[in-house]
């Protein structure tokens, strides 16, 4: 289940909504539920914007009440601040399809930043013939850096083992130059066959955590994943939550395997985390003498120092209880009005009621 977050600003004493500053609505709390509470502590930095701090040292309370505690919660364990980037594929490309593939960062990070390395691959080629390498769908980008292995050259220029840059000359087609952005292909031919282009790794440079979609693509493209400044991934999502990458273009109609993170320093908010019976006697006390405007108190104790945040908070009944409903075993039964009539209920086999006066 989903944890009941509580935000304070700490150099303000008030309740807020995350970390965005804003006024908290009152909380509503009901009788007989049992919460998972996560309480999170804003300070103010440098530039003004409010980041979480670590309260894990402090002693820490939580009440809800009006004279005294009807709910108490008095031991707090702290929330880890470590973030997992995972990698799921959506679409599986080939041919009339584009690989798909998400990055999700749970939970969401606060701070920190990480880059993204697309893995190395091996692209085999048909055949070669007047310096054009073919091979479908390549997804090789103008200017990348590749290898050859085990092609059968002659009369030409390039060599097995040796590292040349790419021209692009279509989704099926390219050459090779020797220097990077060079538009003049060297010579190529063989005596029959092809062979395998090897492509090393390409990472990013450090994306923010809360980067948005348009920023991971713009660190992807400036990375040498682009044509004629063309994007060869799409991104898609929502900013330090998820990313969808769809490789298009140049990229489209092939198979690649898992983008990977690498270089991490994503932090989640730390906070304080407990479960919270609001299932006692002093709630049900209250809501019986119809009293539901409560105040809400975090206290925090250094040892020396001890701080209260109060706001006020609603009580609620369950309406539905955590007893066991009522069974009868029985085809009647009486029950009195609220006049001191008696009536006969009974219930046939298709469910029908029927009430008689006694």
């Amino acid at each position: 289940m989903v944890a009941r977050k509580i935000y304070i600003d700490t150099d303000r004493r008030a309740f807020v909504v995350g970390q965005s500053g804003i006024a908290a609505l009152k909380q509503t709390f009901s009788n007989e539920d049992v919460e998972n509470v996560e309480l999170y502590f804003l300070a103010r930095d440098a530039a003004g914007t409010l980041t979480a701090q670590d309260y894990s040292a402090n002693t820490v309370k939580f009440a809800v009440g009006t004279t005294t505690p009807a709910v108490l919660g008095v031991t707090w364990a702290a929330i880890s601040t470590t973030v997992t980037a995972s990698v799921s594929t959506l679409v599986t490309g080939g041919s009339g399809s584009n690989e798909q593939q998400k990055i999700t960062l749970s939970p969401q990070p606060t701070e920190g930043a990480f880059s993204i390395q697309l893995p190395a691959r091996s692209v085999t080629v048909s055949t070669v013939s007047a310096n054009v390498f073919t091979a479908a769908d390549h997804g090789l980008y103008d200017g990348q850096s590749v290898t050859l292995t085990a092609f059968s050259f002659t009369n030409s220029s390039v060599v097995n083992g040796s590292a040349y840059f790419v021209i692009r000359g279509g989704k099926d087609e390219f050459s090779l130059a020797s220097i990077a952005g060079s538009v003049t292909a060297l010579t190529a031919e063989v005596t029959s066959g092809g062979g395998t282009v090897d492509v090393g790794a390409v990472t990013t440079g450090q994306v923010a955590f809360d980067a948005t979609p348009a920023e991971v693509e713009f660190a992807l493209r400036n990375s040498g994943l682009a044509v004629l400044d063309r994007p060869q991934i799409i991104v898609t999502g929502t900013a330090g939550k998820e990313y969808t990458l769809t490789y298009a273009n140049g990229s489209a109609n092939r198979d690649y395997d898992p983008v990977t993170i690498v270089g991490s320093t994503l932090a989640a908010a730390p906070g304080l985390q407990a479960n919270v019976n609001f299932n006692t006697v002093s709630v049900a006390d209250l809501l019986a003498a119809g009293t539901t405007s409560v105040t809400m108190e975090v206290e925090v104790s250094d040892g020396t120092l001890r701080h209260s945040y109060r706001t006020q908070a609603t009580l609620s009944s369950d309406l539905i209880g955590s007893s066991s409903p009522l069974t009868l075993t029985t085809s009647s039964f009486t029950l009195n009005s609220g006049d001191g009539s008696t009536w006969n209920i009974t219930i046939d086999n298709n469910g029908s009621l029927t009430a008689a006066k006694v």
